[in-house]
């Protein structure tokens, strides 16, 4: 008996080597991380967006954009804030979370822009904030660029999307994603551990990350075909924003940057205060590249004080 339960527990061993962890069951993800206020809408694209749509439904209201490797779980601690003052909508990009990948298998900026978009025009919304944390704040700004009229203003955090202006020394994980043989390995030695090393590179006081935001990264890396949709689109890399290509959006812009972000550097969140002509930034000392979660209390503070300064220059 103990040969055949050692036998077994290398043969696991070995299947992961092979084809990296097992895939979780995606009825049992939706009832752990899908439960209400969640709802789940389709586009006419196909893709299966899961949502949130909370607080005050005659209140101004606030788009919520994710990054990489995120869901709309990222805005937990933001979100509790932002429902006193605002009707808040946050939900799953493609291939992520519980939307998990697109029918189509396209993971271009503009297939995030589209769903973006798609997303808007069923809720109806005309007029709205939009808030994106790093890729989500460059998915944010080009649907910005192309629907200026209903974007009442932007708030970028971390966001990627600015040339590089300095040296960098991102996680090893992202440098790894860069390369076929990179992607490789990360699928076959993916773990609960490497989830949690992931998170802490994206803080600057490593201790804020707790087991529940590493179980739920571990969990949700495993929706069925989600790391085969991540390696997709690392296979073909984004260009960045030129000046010339965000120099005449005119949109109200809060830049909100971590002093010590390693993934995003400050000169980044510098670059865009240079060359987007309406914009303000907020650099925040001791802060890595995930504001919402390491100071969340802040991140509202800084969005509320800023939306009241835009409703008087919307009056004036």
């Amino acid at each position: 008996m103990k040969l055949v339960q050692l036998m077994n527990r290398n043969m696991g061993g070995i299947r992961k080597l092979i084809f990296g962890p097992k895939d979780k069951d995606i009825e049992a993800l939706k009832d752990k991380y899908g439960r209400s206020p969640s709802e789940f809408i389709s586009l006419p694209n196909g893709v299966q967006v899961h949502l949130r749509d909370e607080g005050d439904t005659e209140a101004p209201v606030i788009v919520l954009v994710h990054g990489h490797s995120e869901d709309l779980h990222t805005w937990n601690n933001l979100a509790k804030h932002l429902i006193s003052d605002f009707r808040v909508i946050r939900f799953d990009l493609r291939r992520h979370g519980l939307t998990g990948p697109s029918p189509d298998k396209e993971y271009k900026l503009e297939n995030y822009v589209s769903d973006l978009s798609m997303l808007i025009s069923h809720l109806g919304l005309d007029s709205f904030i939009i808030v994106g944390h790093s890729m989500g704040g460059r998915i944010s700004l080009k649907y910005t660029i192309e629907n200026s009229d209903k974007v009442a203003g932007m708030v970028l955090i971390s966001a990627s999307g600015a040339p590089n202006v300095e040296k960098s020394s991102p996680p090893m994980a992202l440098r790894m994603m860069k390369n076929p043989l990179g992607r490789a390995i990360i699928k076959r030695v993916w773990s609960r551990k490497m989830a949690k090393s992931s998170l802490q590179d994206m803080v600057f006081e490593k201790s804020i990350i707790t087991d529940e935001e590493i179980d739920r990264l571990w969990d949700l890396s495993r929706y069925p075909g989600s790391m085969d949709a991540m390696f997709r689109e690392f296979a073909i890399p984004w260009q960045d924003f030129t000046s010339d290509e965000i120099g005449d959006v005119a949109v109200q812009t809060l830049l909100i940057w971590g002093n010590e972000d390693t993934i995003c550097p400050r000169s980044k969140g510098d670059w865009y205060h240079l060359n987007l002509p309406n914009s303000t930034i907020v650099g925040l000392t001791s802060i890595g590249h995930n504001p919402q979660l390491e100071c969340p209390r802040r991140c509202y503070e800084e969005i509320l004080s800023w939306t009241e300064k835009l409703d008087g220059n919307n009056n004036s």
